[in-house]
């Protein structure tokens, strides 16, 4: 496994493809922004695309359009899945065969600036951009590893705003004493911490899985819409120098279809701001702390009320 961080120019993350053709692909989120146009990338390659998301409506739209512009005969199909419901991510992988098998399981869905609870009372920001998929990605452990599958974690960088004692908690009830910023910080934080925490556990078992996390870039999309107005302002003053949607998805695929994805198990990517390209980072210093990431792995068994062993 080489430890050399990658660097991949605008144009080289633009031009990469590859023959994805009969690849089964789970992406949350992907009616809308980075999620859509990660599927259209990919569906064009050739895969398969199973979209995990609440609403039915929007993803049939989003379908035909896809399929209109396609000239493949990969499968787009819609796979209900609500990260607010721990109990509708229960039974998501029921929705596939025993012997199905997932080559990548993209977790991009993602809120920002909103408050309440899910339906079982967690924080809504942390139990939809990270318990839920935190839970989705172990129930779907066998069907990955039946095909030495592909963990994608879309967080954010974003979760330089985390500190240590962010994770002492609460995490149930709306949090209304906390920013939302805050919240959010501390959610994609905990994306890039469970990832590691995988990654340890998949590598301890000699399994051939491989997770990664990433910054897609500041991309222009609708989820700035739910932002404060000072936070508006601020984005106001970087639009001009943030990405289009379908450059902020290009670390994604770039991730779903590298050739040697061993080299990208645990490790965080970062799509850059004003030199734009690929960079593999290092992340902040929380992120890289064991101890942590094993704290976390534990507090999010017990607000899901499962243990898990990879292997």
């Amino acid at each position: 496994m080489s430890d050399k961080p990658i660097r991949i120019s605008r144009e080289a993350a633009r031009r990469h493809t590859e023959d994805m053709t009969g690849k089964n692909i789970v992406i949350t989120g992907a009616t809308a922004g980075v999620g859509k146009e990660t599927a259209k990338s990919l569906a064009k390659m050739g895969a398969n695309i199973y979209f995990a998301t609440r609403n039915p409506d929007k993803t049939r739209d989003t379908i035909a359009e896809i399929r209109a512009g396609l000239t493949n005969g990969s499968v787009l199909e819609h796979k209900p899945l609500d990260l607010n419901d721990l109990d509708s991510v229960r039974q998501f992988p029921s929705l596939f065969g025993d012997n199905d098998h997932i080559d990548v399981l993209i977790n991009n869905a993602g809120v920002a600036h909103e408050t309440g609870v899910t339906k079982q009372g967690i924080e809504r920001i942390f139990g939809i951009n990270y318990l839920g998929h935190f839970l989705l990605t172990m129930r779907l452990m066998p069907h990955l590893q039946r095909a030495k599958g592909r963990i994608i974690s879309v967080s954010s960088m974003g979760h330089s705003s985390a500190r240590r004692e962010h994770f002492d908690g609460p995490f149930h009830g709306p949090c209304e004493n906390i920013h939302p910023q805050v919240l959010y910080g501390r959610s994609k934080a905990a994306q890039i911490l469970f990832t590691k925490a995988l990654q340890r556990r998949l590598d301890q078992n000699g399994r051939s899985c491989a997770a990664a996390s990433l910054h897609p870039g500041a991309v222009r999309t609708r989820i700035f819409d739910t932002y404060g107005v000072v936070s508006k302002a601020f984005i106001l003053m970087l639009w001009p120098i943030m990405v289009d949607v379908p450059e902020g998805a290009r670390t994604s695929v770039y991730l779903a279809t590298r050739d040697r994805p061993e080299e990208s198990g645990g490790k965080y990517f970062y799509y850059g701001m004003f030199r734009k390209g690929i960079y593999e980072k290092p992340g902040t210093a929380l992120v890289n702390d064991e101890a942590l990431s094993e704290q976390l792995w534990k507090q999010s068994e017990e607000l899901v009320g499962e243990e898990f062993a990879v292997g």
